[in-house]
């Protein structure tokens, strides 16, 4: 029995007797047996004794993927105007520095002169010189909007925009993963057209690769809250992704069908698997509402799904906007129980924090490992 069909079924049982199986699967055959998966052959395997409640993670060597057994901490958000504030009060709440996540996220649109968000997030970054970024580029004039212009993208329409954006991007002189298009399968967002969708994210991806802009890795966002559950039909191709990427709201999520073939099926297609927006709904986190029920689930579905390395949490204020007005309060910082008990939980040795190395990207694979 290989150690990929062992995966397999540790994730079909429940979250208690999923660490039993591979601790008895660890000794039957080994650490090493237990580190391997037949997707990972030919690929070094690095880290791999840490101590750690989580299953090991697999190894795809994807374009920044972190190398091992690591899982990326990052944190935001970033709005549109470039202020760090969320993020800074997140960094408050870690309180220590072996605790600092490594990954900012952030929003960027074409259609937006983007001069002053550039001007702030520079300022920012010169102040962050280590931390990685994670931005989402609108496809639409924003959530819930009237104007969806991705088939201006596809038509080559907003070529100078999009350039622009990758120029900044480009000048930021660190990783940036890019999700272009994100959430693509929510109503909101309105990319009704599947293959203008898939032809407007290639159009992004080869405007990248012909700037010759080195630091970007792309993200393919999927919300499987959203109506449409065919998160197939929406892939451009392995050879324009480099990172899936799902968002994870309403706990029941980590559970749904449609979730776990989305972590079933980035395996097969040898991707790494990015939470890039996490956030408790409908919890007030301020008032420690919802360890039990939302944090202990999603970081149970964290420890048994081996293919997610990284995690982005949202601490942001939900209820200050109007269309997010039943989402809760998610801002850590404004906790005592929550806050402790997610710092304890971000202190397993398998998250990888911006603890002041040196320089974090000798943690991440710089360019695609190919494995024949």
């Amino acid at each position: 029995m290989t150690n990929h069909t062992v995966s397999h079924l540790v994730l079909s049982v429940r979250s208690h007797r999923r660490c039993l199986f591979a601790m008895m699967f660890c000794l039957m055959i080994g650490l090493v047996g237990c580190r391997m998966n037949s997707t990972t052959q030919g690929i070094e395997h690095l880290n791999y004794d840490i101590v750690s409640d989580y299953l090991p993670r697999v190894n795809f060597g994807q374009k920044f993927e972190p190398k091992g057994n690591y899982i990326l901490h990052g944190a935001g958000q970033i709005p549109n105007t470039g202020s760090w504030i969320s993020f800074d009060d997140y960094v408050s709440a870690m309180g220590e520095a072996h605790l600092m996540p490594v990954m900012n996220v952030a929003y960027a649109a074409p259609h937006r002169d983007m001069a002053a968000w550039n001007e702030a997030m520079n300022l920012e970054l010169a102040a962050h010189p280590s931390t990685l970024l994670q931005i989402g580029v609108h496809f639409n004039g924003g959530e819930w909007s009237t104007n969806p212009y991705y088939q201006r993208i596809a038509d080559g329409e907003m070529d100078e925009e999009l350039l622009n954006l990758i120029t900044m991007f480009e000048a930021f002189d660190r990783p940036v993963y890019v999700r272009p298009g994100f959430e693509f399968n929510g109503e909101w967002n309105k990319y009704t057209d599947a293959e203008i969708y898939k032809r407007a994210f290639i159009r992004f991806c080869e405007l990248i690769k012909s700037h010759g802009a080195q630091n970007i890795a792309i993200v393919w966002c999927y919300n499987p809250d959203a109506l449409e559950k065919n998160y197939l039909k929406y892939y451009p191709g392995d050879e324009y992704v480099d990172w899936w990427a799902i968002d994870i709201f309403r706990i029941g999520s980590v559970e749904s069908w449609n979730t776990v073939k989305f972590l079933e099926d980035a395996e097969a297609h040898r991707k790494p698997v990015m939470l890039s927006e996490v956030t408790p709904f409908t919890y007030d986190v301020t008032k420690n509402e919802g360890w039990d029920e939302w944090f202990v689930p999603f970081f149970d579905f964290v420890k048994n799904n081996p293919v997610i390395k990284a995690v982005c949490y949202i601490n942001w204020k939900w209820t200050d906007y109007p269309q997010w007005s039943n989402w809760g309060d998610a801002r850590l910082e404004h906790s005592t129980t929550v806050k402790q008990r997610y710092a304890a939980e971000l202190a397993d040795p398998v998250y990888l924090h911006d603890d002041a190395q040196s320089d974090l990207r000798t943690h991440l694979y710089l360019e695609t490992i190919v494995v024949r």
